[in-house]
């Protein structure tokens, strides 16, 4: 078995980004591992058939910086075949590891077979680990949820899966049928960990980097888990996987938002102008005149909007800029869809 996530397991807790749908892009995960470079990313989720038979998707989903490193993509689909054969793909882009969506309860994904189904479609879920560990070298790892409907069988689940070939579970603290609502729980996520012997992290409703390591702790003193990812709570805010509930000021505020803009631009020109409007607004909170420069940024047409924006919080607010901000957006623009939460 590879021994990737065990060996960086051992050398302390492991922050992740977690792979959420329209979010978790090459542009975004640069901007984390810029600020936080310990992090490991993982990716939006592509579909394995999709990657099998389109170079168009190769291509957008796959081209990847240096910098993102470790890079883990997540795919999805039903077929071990066509699993396998995307790894196949993904290892020849150099990208670090492969997570397979087991977890996500979106309706459109749940009833086409994937996602979440898989934990009651276990003869197929076990045969996407074993064909794709056979098909590459580098670490298979599976992203699931406490059950179906209670956690009762999410030991027994992942024993077949770590026997399977799987070197890392990371676990939501929901049920499928709980989906998003209520408090994540990760009661059934500790017991997990005293059972098996690959690496288990945590994921749901995590706000930052000592919120995760305080969840990490069993709380009678068993083993505790290996690490945690945080989803949300990264978005306008990837300072949140700084040890030390770090809070940026203004100026590096707006210094990560035109790093930001900048690196959509590049990536995707005006497809990511379309992106720059639900990441930017989100870096804003806490200082006067917030509503005028967010509603500003949700019409930006080019890097050059963003820089005008920018320029224009900054000779507004100069007095502000070295001032640290903190807090939520009492306003939010963010708009939830399904699985693009953690």
């Amino acid at each position: 078995m590879n021994t990737f996530w065990s060996d960086l397991a051992s050398h302390g807790p492991i922050a992740a980004l977690a792979p959420m749908d329209g979010y978790c892009d090459s542009p975004y995960r640069q901007i984390v591992k810029k600020i936080a470079p310990n992090t490991v990313v993982f990716s939006e989720f592509y579909s394995a058939d999709g990657l099998v038979h389109s170079k168009e998707l190769q291509r957008r989903a796959l081209t990847h910086d240096t910098s993102e490193y470790p890079l883990i993509i997540q795919i999805f689909g039903k077929d071990p075949a066509m699993f396998a054969e995307a790894a196949k793909i993904i290892e020849w882009y150099g990208i670090t590891g492969i997570d397979i969506n087991m977890w996500c309860p979106a309706k459109k994904v749940v009833k086409s077979g994937h996602g979440s189904s898989l934990m009651i479609n276990r003869d197929t879920a076990f045969q996407i680990v074993e064909q794709m560990s056979k098909a590459v070298k580098i670490p298979i790892s599976v992203k699931t949820r406490l059950g179906w409907e209670n956690p009762d069988l999410l030991v027994d689940f992942v024993k077949w899966l770590e026997n399977a070939g799987a070197s890392l579970i990371s676990v939501h603290g929901r049920t499928y049928k709980q989906a998003f609502t209520g408090r994540a729980d990760f009661a059934g996520i500790y017991e997990l960990k005293q059972h098996i012997n690959i690496p288990v992290i945590c994921n749901g409703d995590i706000t930052s980097y000592e919120d995760g390591v305080m969840k990490m702790i069993h709380p009678t003193g068993l083993k505790n888990l290996d690490g945690f990812m945080i989803g949300r709570s990264s978005f306008g805010n990837p300072w949140c996987f700084l040890p030390g509930n770090y809070e940026p000021t203004l100026d590096e505020i707006l210094v990560t938002m035109r790093g930001h803009g900048e690196l959509l631009w590049k990536v995707k020109w005006r497809h990511g102008m379309m992106e720059a409007r639900k990441h930017l607004v989100q870096y804003l909170h806490g200082f006067p005149g917030v509503k005028q420069y967010r509603t500003s940024l949700v019409h930006v047409e080019s890097a050059d909007d963003i820089y005008t924006v920018i320029d224009d919080i900054r000779r507004d607010h100069a007095s502000l800029l070295e001032e640290k901000i903190s807090g939520n957006s009492p306003e939010s623009l963010l708009a939830v869809w399904d699985c693009t939460v953690d």
